[in-house]
């Protein structure tokens, strides 16, 4: 298929010694696209193209830069030291090609920090890469992946949270750095320059498009890249499934320290419920109210107007991030949870727990409370 048909036209390749930069944002199929250049780094250095380190993204050279702490503060989270950003300019300053470097943390850097990452990069060299969706449609999957940083909020409470002062929210304090859209390209393009911005607009166009438009702008054939389309799923959660998390972080997240959590339930009992199994067609989705959905749109119709004006160029249905989305009904907390998704989630935590004696501990309080909570609140259903 044209790379027109898919919905993002063709784009020119970068300079031969560029810096693809990559900063997301969240929950636009960055997973995805990692994974992609992860699996085909030999490939891509044969072909000139740098992608540096070993891991699956470049998320520790954006902590770096951030100066984050990664988990949390007090209860064994880490602050992630400079060298990591060091490490990743080293690699790009020795390389001669093209590199490509992602990580949708960077999204969520001030403008000094930007100006700083750019500069640190390789000035000129860096070509900033912005995917973005319509906000309304990452609404759940964003509330999602707070719920396995230990969020104990229901979906519509969070949602009147970050809606209720324009560009802030208590509970999720990084949820309008992320995805105030708008704010960030324009801050990136302050950093960067404009002409040396891409936009990539993912809405209601081809699962294809986003691969073939990195391998355009590295002079590389598609195929290395759509080949690689489906390493990972990183599909949401049901509403059973989230129900189920929100009641575990409810119960264990006080007993424990963020590198158990991570292990036991982010790693083990998440990851395991989204990535072994495949929900029904008759399984509840999340649904977003209405009133929040209009509040997205009216957010929407402020991003394409700053895009207008930030000088980037965008690519794909620049609209779509405008459009109100269909009512999705009346959410409903679900009354049961499939049996699988449980299983699942109880046999990951007994590998974790099994691999490291030392959080044997843990992990049984853990199961007795996951094994107390199913009994009392969900009844056994047919496994999908």
């Amino acid at each position: 298929m044209p790379a027109a048909d898919l919905g993002l036209g063709s784009l020119p390749a970068l300079a031969p010694d560029a810096v693809l930069l990559h900063i997301g944002v969240h929950k636009t199929g960055t997973t995805a696209i990692q994974a992609a250049l992860s699996d085909a780094r030999e490939e891509l250095r044969a072909a000139g193209v740098l992608y540096p380190g070993r891991l699956q993204a470049q998320h520790r050279a954006a902590l770096a830069a951030l100066g984050r702490t990664w988990g949390w503060n007090q209860r064994g989270g880490s602050v992630v030291p400079p060298h990591q950003l060091d490490a990743v300019a080293k690699e790009v300053a020795g390389h001669r090609g093209r590199t490509v470097i992602s990580s949708e943390f960077f999204c969520e850097a001030d403008a000094e920090t930007a100006q700083r990452v750019v500069q640190r990069l390789g000035g000129s060299r860096v070509h900033v890469v912005v995917t973005l969706r319509n906000l309304g449609s990452l609404l759940p999957s964003s509330w999602q992946q707070y719920l396995k940083y230990g969020l104990e909020t229901e979906y519509e409470p969070w949602l009147e949270d970050v809606f209720a002062v324009r560009g802030s929210s208590r509970k999720s304090p990084t949820f309008w750095r992320r995805h105030d859209h708008g704010a960030v390209v324009q801050r990136w393009a302050d950093a960067a320059g404009p002409e040396q911005v891409t936009v990539l607009v993912l809405e209601n166009v081809d699962r294809a498009a986003l691969f073939v438009a990195f391998a355009q702008l590295l002079d590389i054939p598609d195929q290395m890249l759509t080949s690689r389309m489906d390493l990972t799923s990183n599909r949401s959660m049901t509403a059973a499934e989230a129900e189920l998390l929100l009641d575990v972080n409810r119960r264990v997240k006080r007993n424990l320290q963020w590198p158990d959590y991570v292990r036991l339930v982010r790693r083990g009992m998440a990851l395991a419920m989204v990535e072994q199994r495949q929900p029904a067609a008759t399984e509840a989705r999340m649904a977003t109210p209405d009133w929040a959905l209009a509040a997205a749109a009216e957010h929407g119709n402020q991003i394409v107007e700053q895009l207008r004006q930030s000088g980037a160029r965008v690519a794909g249905p620049v609209d779509q991030l405008a459009r109100r989305l269909p009512s999705q009904g009346t959410e409903q907390t679900p009354d049961l949870i499939p049996l699988q998704a449980a299983l699942e989630a109880v046999v990951a935590v007994i590998n974790e727990s099994a691999q490291q004696t030392s959080s044997r501990g843990l992990a049984r309080q853990l199961l007795r409370q996951l094994r107390n909570d199913l009994r009392a609140k969900f009844r056994r259903s047919a496994p999908s």
